[in-house]
């Protein structure tokens, strides 16, 4: 992780999960997503999207960055989160619908996992 991040540890709050899923007619299924912005991985099927408290800026990291980076009250709420947005892509696997799989703290919230 960039030294500059580490220096903000735990001044991020959590804003959302996804995934975006393209299904190919010749290849099956396909996810994508973008590189982390705390440690370079570009190998994200999952991604965390953080914002930090002080100057609203928003980074998209993994989920063990995601961890790194929150407070650590709030360590279960990116596994919580993919978890979800998991389910939302089976669904969209299952039925043959692409799009962008997207599970926020509210979403969260509001099924009572939190």
């Amino acid at each position: 992780m960039s030294p500059e991040l580490q220096a903000t540890v735990g001044q991020w709050m959590y804003v959302c999960c996804y995934c975006m899923v393209e299904i190919f007619t010749g290849s099956g299924v396909h996810t994508t997503g973008p590189e982390c912005a705390a440690c370079c991985n570009t190998n994200l099927r999952f991604v965390h999207v953080l914002e930090h408290e002080d100057d609203g800026r928003q980074i998209e990291v993994g989920i063990e960055c995601a961890r790194t980076l929150l407070d650590p009250s709030d360590y279960e709420i990116p596994s919580l989160a993919e978890n979800e947005t998991k389910r939302k892509e089976r669904w969209r696997i299952r039925y043959n619908n692409p799009g962008r799989c997207v599970t926020t703290v509210a979403h969260l919230d509001e099924k009572g996992k939190l």
